[in-house]
């Protein structure tokens, strides 16, 4: 996720940001000078100081675009106005020669930024569509398809055979996306497919915080190539761009290895890839993301955790809609174990221990819902609520929590164990979590989340409409633990009927069947 970069110390704060702002106007295509201006606007006490940057920099007349969209984006983070974002983000686009480059980093920031901060999926379409994302996608994978070899050409398979995985970004084995990457992969090969992993690690330019004037950069799990050498099959491997070559190089130097692999179809895993997006003009692509949208990008079948006869998001029609296949199927079941012993948590073992997991819940947990969080904490003295996950810090909305009420951990790896050893899993109002809340699910634990997200849709009729809800629903399993019992039940149930991804390898190459199909005739012409 982006995140702001930690300001210095100064002693003379408001001398620092007079001489920050002399020095950026000076050199305004700087990012460094923009990094620097904004970390001493930070610092700076002063109100009405900050004020008067801000006032004089939006008032500048347009100039250069490269350094019209550094302080375009300064001023998105100091004041939180969106209308600055998106300006910048329509500079980006426009300009020529395009950067793929600087494209693909103002895309990964809207997204990262939206799954940080939007509750539900008409929102977050909303947002990603008014940043411009799906024209910068659209204009991406006309980058990607340039880099395409003369010798690799297009084909329809009658068989599949062969199929290549492509992943946006590959990060360690905590890194939700890349595991759902790697259990479609072992279901694709339990079916006799053959399969490699190819990603550009598309999320992650090269200097990507140097697209920016508002100091900000991106975060994402570090790739870790020695923890899959464990965890992949044997047959199954990973192709993994150097990142820090541009997103042309990258392209390049997969698509000799991607032709000599030469694949009879593409499963792209995620919710974007310029790379995927490319090699659709030579083969049959099926798209499956994590998040409960369609991918931005042009495919033949979109595995939907939702009806299939609801068509997917065309994104402003810049590429196909896709046909709508019905496939939740996600998590694979954690192996069988024992709870974690409260004790060594420091928790009473009549306590009612809540959970929520994630990378992102130190800024996803906020604002009114933290507010009623808090309530019910103080209301129920036998409650401790867990966090689990990202770096373990408590987000500041909770600061206000008892003593011990509230306990931020790292990520580790024994979650499942944690999972055994709580009795609600509660999911923050976000696009994100459908992982964990399919896990708790997997564990017979009773879920509280609102509908309309990744983590909702998980819970079919037993997603909540809104925060009131969510709050008595909570109240009641606090109080009542045949309830806890007896929604705990009916959530595993629906795990193994509809999410747990062991049986789903004759659907998944069904829906490989389908794309081919349809794919036929686009080929040929």
């Amino acid at each position: 996720m982006p995140v702001p970069q930690s300001p210095r110390s100064n002693p003379l704060p408001m001398a620092l940001l007079r001489d920050a702002l002399d020095r950026t106007l000076l050199e305004p295509q700087c990012a460094q000078r923009w990094h620097s201006l904004f970390t001493a606007w930070l610092e700076t006490r002063d109100a009405n100081r900050r004020a008067s940057v801000q006032d004089l920099l939006a008032k500048l007349p347009e100039g250069d675009p490269r350094a019209d969209i550094l302080r375009l984006t300064f001023l998105a983070g100091t004041s939180g106005a969106s209308h600055y974002e998106n300006t910048a983000a329509a500079l980006v686009l426009a300009a020529q020669p395009a950067d793929p480059d600087r494209l693909a980093a103002f895309m990964a920031y809207r997204w990262l930024a939206a799954l940080q901060t939007i509750a539900q999926r008409p929102d977050f379409v909303a947002d990603l569509s008014v940043g411009l994302v799906p024209e910068m996608a659209e204009r991406l994978v006309q980058a990607a398809t340039r880099q395409l070899p003369p010798g690799f050409v297009a084909r329809r398979p009658d068989e599949i055979r062969r199929v290549a995985v492509v992943v946006p970004y590959v990060g360690h084995r905590f890194h939700t996306p890349s595991m759902m990457a790697v259990e479609q992969c072992i279901v694709l090969a339990r079916q006799g497919i053959q399969v490699q992993i190819f990603s550009a690690q598309e999320l992650l330019p090269a200097d990507a915080a140097l697209f920016r004037g508002d100091g900000r950069r991106l975060v994402l799990p570090p790739l870790q190539p020695k923890s899959w050498a464990g965890i992949l099959p044997a047959g199954i491997n990973m192709t993994i761009s150097d990142s820090r070559y541009s997103l042309p190089g990258r392209w390049r130097n997969l698509m000799p290895t991607l032709a000599a692999f030469d694949p009879d179809a593409v499963l792209l895993v995620g919710l974007y890839s310029p790379l995927a997006g490319a090699l659709y003009s030579l083969r049959p692509v099926v798209g499956i993301s994590v998040n409960t949208v369609a991918p931005i990008a042009p495919l033949d079948v979109w595995l939907t955790a939702g009806p299939a006869n609801v068509r997917g998001e065309t994104w402003g029609g810049r590429f196909p809609a896709p046909q709508a296949v019905h496939h939740p199927f996600r998590v694979k079941r954690p192996v069988a174990g024992t709870p974690l012993p409260r004790a060594e948590l420091g928790i009473d073992d009549k306590a009612v221990v809540w959970i929520s997991a994630g990378f992102r819940l130190e800024h996803e947990i906020r604002d009114e819902w933290a507010k009623r969080m808090l309530e019910l904490v103080a209301r129920y003295p036998q409650v401790v609520w867990l966090l689990v996950g990202g770096e373990g810090k408590l987000p500041p909305a909770l600061a206000q929590a008892g003593r011990g009420r509230v306990r931020a951990l790292a990520t580790r790896d024994d979650l499942p164990a944690i999972l055994r050893s709580s009795d609600i899993y509660v999911n923050p109002p976000r696009m994100g979590g459908g992982f964990s809340v399919a896990e708790a699910m997997a564990e017979g634990l009773p879920v509280i989340a609102l509908a309309g997200s990744d983590g909702g849709d998980k819970l079919g009729e037993l997603a909540l409409p809104h925060l009131d809800a969510c709050t008595e629903r909570l109240a009641a399993l606090i109080e009542n633990p045949r309830l806890r019992r007896e929604m705990g039940a009916a959530l595993r149930q629906r795990f193994d009927r509809q999410l747990d991804i062991a049986a789903s390898g004759p659907a998944l190459l069904e829906a490989f069947k389908v794309a081919s199909g349809l794919a036929r005739e686009r080929l040929h012409a």
